[in-house]
C-alpha cells in the first residue's frame, strides 16, 4: 500500500535566532533611539529579573499545541525569490545528511514516523522535481497530488509565532591582550563534557567537579572574573564583552585584526547554563526601547564600565574553534549553511534535514533605512539554538557582510513554513 507523503505547515503570525545561539529581537529600522543610562544595580529592583531562578532561562517561550493534518488546498502557490543554485545546494546538503544516517534512524512529525530511507527518497524526488524549470502552478499541483499537509499551532493563547534572522558576525580583535582589549574569544576547555539524556542532568554541557559530580561549566560572570584564566584558551582579544556576546549569539564569525587580516571562528561547545536575552531583560525592565539587535549591540558597547555587568546577565557562554579563512559557517547537522536558505529550528518538534517552503516578510536594506517586502523561498532545516524553542520559532540564516547584518538583525515577521516528505 502506498504511504502518503508529508508537508508540515508552520503558522507564524506575530511576535512572541548557523546559529547556535539565536536572540530575541524586534523588527525596527536602523535608527538612533535616545536611551536612559541607569546604573546596572537598578536592574536588581526589576520584578521580572528578580523573579528568575538560577536555572531559569529568559527567551521566547515554546509555541506549540499540536501538529495536525490539514487539507491539501492549504498549500499556497510556490515561489522562490533566490537563484536555483542555492536551492539545489540545500537539497544536496539534506541528502548528504540523510545518507550519513543509519537506515534505522526515525523522525516523528505529529503522529507520523518516517525512517532514513524514506527521507533519502524524498530528497532525491525533490532533486528530480527541481532539476529543470517548472511553473509555479505545475509545482503546486505536483506537491498537492503527492503530499500530505500538517500544521503546527501555538499553545500560548494567542496563536502567535515568529521568524527571526541570524548571520555570520564580524568583530574587531587583536592577537594579544592590552589595556583596551581584555576580553578573549575562548577555545573549548579540556574538561568540557557534552551531556546526554542518560546522564541524569538537564543541561547540555558541563564539567566534573572535585567530587566527581557533573555540574554546569563556569557562567559568563565567573569567566569574566577569571575562572578560565591561565589555561591557554584565548584565541583572540576584544575590547567589548558585547562583541563577544554578539559572536556567541550568531554562533560563528569573522575575527578582524587591525591590519585587515582575519580568521574565522565557529561554535565548539557551550557552558550548560540557560540562555537569557539581555536585550529582552533590559526592555522588560524599562531601560531600553525596541530596537534591532544591531543597534542593541551598539548600545551595550557604549555603556563603559557597566558593559561587562550587563553582558553577565546572560550566564550562557559559547566556546569557539578556529576555522579556515575560506570555510562557511556550519549548522547543528555538521554541514555548511547556505545563506538565505538554511534555517534553525527546534529539533524536538521539527527534524533536521527537511526541505520546505518559507513565506513571510523580510527587511530590505536601503542605504541607512529599511523597507519590508513579501518573499517566498525554499529552505531546509540545518541548525538550531538555545533560544529556538517550539515549532513556532524559526531563524533564517542571512550569510555574511554589512547587508546581512542589517537585515538579519531586523528580521522578525509573521509567516508560514511548509515541509515536504514524498510518499
Amino acid at each position: 500500500m502506498k504511504q502518503a507523503a508529508l508537508i508540515l505547515i508552520l503558522s507564524l503570525t506575530a511576535p512572541a535566532a548557523y546559529c547556535q545561539e539565536p536572540w530575541y529581537q524586534v523588527s525596527r529600522p536602523e535608527i538612533t533611539i535616545p536611551l536612559p543610562s541607569e546604573p546596572a544595580d537598578a536592574l536588581a529592583a526589576c520584578p521580572k529579573l528578580r523573579a528568575l531562578s538560577p536555572i531559569e532561562d529568559y527567551a521566547d517561550k515554546p509555541a506549540v499545541r499540536e501538529v495536525s493534518e490539514v487539507a491539501a488546498a492549504a498549500l499556497p502557490l510556490p515561489a522562490d525569490d533566490l537563484d536555483r543554485a542555492g536551492l539545489l545546494e540545500i537539497l544536496k546538503t539534506d541528502l548528504d545528511y540523510w545518507t550519513a544516517r543509519p537506515d534505522s534512524t526515525k523522525i516523528q512529525v505529529g503522529a507520523d514516523v518516517y525512517d532514513a530511507p524514506r527521507m533519502r527518497r524524498t530528497i532525491k524526488a525533490l532533486q528530480g522535481l527541481f532539476s529543470s524549470p517548472i511553473s509555479a502552478a505545475e509545482l503546486q499541483k505536483a506537491l498537492k497530488d503527492r503530499f500530505k499537509i500538517y500544521r503546527a499551532s501555538a499553545d500560548d493563547g494567542t496563536g502567535k509565532t515568529v521568524i527571526t534572522g541570524y548571520y555570520e558576525a564580524e568583530i574587531k580583535v587583536t592577537k594579544t591582550a592590552d589595556a583596551e582589549h581584555k576580553y578573549p574569544v575562548l577555545l573549548k576547555p579540556a574538561d568540557l563534557v557534552k551531556t546526554s539524556a542518560d546522564m541524569g542532568v538537564d543541561f547540555d554541557y558541563g564539567r566534573y567537579d572535585a567530587d566527581g559530580k557533573l555540574v554546569k561549566h563556569y557562567s559568563t560572570q565567573e569567566i569574566h572574573a577569571g575562572a578560565l584564566n591561565g589555561k591557554g584558551l584565548e584565541l583572540v582579544w576584544s575590547a567589548h564583552p558585547s562583541q563577544i556576546m554578539l559572536l556567541q549569539i550568531q554562533g560563528s564569525g569573522v575575527l578582524r585584526f587591525p591590519d585587515g587580516d582575519y580568521i574565522r571562528a565557529g561554535f565548539d561547545g557551550a557552558n550548560g547554563h540557560p540562555f537569557r536575552s539581555v536585550q529582552r531583560i533590559l526592555m522588560d525592565c524599562g531601560e531600553i526601547q525596541s530596537m534591532s539587535f544591531k543597534n542593541f549591540i551598539k548600545y551595550l558597547s557604549s555603556q563603559g564600565p557597566r558593559e561587562e555587568r550587563l553582558a553577565d546577565l546572560n550566564p550562557r557562554y559559547i566556546y569557539f574553534r578556529q576555522r579556515s579563512k575560506d570555510s562557511l559557517p556550519y549548522g547543528a547537522i555538521g554541514k555548511a549553511l547556505t545563506p538565505g536558505r538554511s534555517i534553525a529550528i527546534d529539533p524536538k518538534y521539527i527534524p533536521y534535514g527537511l526541505f520546505g517552503l518559507l513565506k513571510s516578510k523580510r527587511p530590505v536594506a536601503q542605504g541607512d533605512s529599511l523597507a519590508f517586502a513579501d518573499f517566498a523561498r525554499f529552505v531546509s532545516t540545518h541548525d538550531t539554538g538555545s533560544a529556538i524553542r517550539g515549532p513556532g520559532r524559526v531563524d533564517l540564516f542571512w550569510g555574511a557582510g554589512d547587508t546581512a547584518e542589517t537585515e538579519a538583525s531586523s528580521m522578525k515577521a509573521p509567516g508560514e513554513l511548509y515541509f515536504f516528505i514524498e510518499k
